[in-house]
């Protein structure tokens, strides 16, 4: 998956340009997920890496995946994170 055209196309829209990045990417990853780019099963790159394909601080990347984990879109362990089964069916 090349998360840096999903991430660009989501922050070239007017309504997210002045959001924090943290905000950005966790909103840009939930939409990715919610539309089904973003499959089911899908493991997502570790935040190091993330972050430096990006071009994010580490941090954002944290709190993007600290927060799709609290609403149920991701399952996050120390193996990695991956897109939690029927996330994208998951209400608003």
């Amino acid at each position: 998956m090349e998360f840096q055209l999903l991430f660009t196309a989501f922050q070239a829209q007017p309504a997210h340009a002045r959001w924090p990045q943290q905000r950005q990417l966790h909103e840009c990853l939930r939409q990715g997920i919610r539309s089904g780019t973003l499959a089911s099963g899908a493991r997502l790159p570790a935040s190091r890496a993330l972050a430096a394909e990006l071009g994010v601080a580490r941090n954002s990347v944290l709190y993007a995946y600290e927060q799709l984990a609290s609403e149920g879109f991701i399952l996050a362990s120390r193996r990695g994170s991956v897109v939690a089964p029927l996330a994208g069916r998951l209400a608003a």
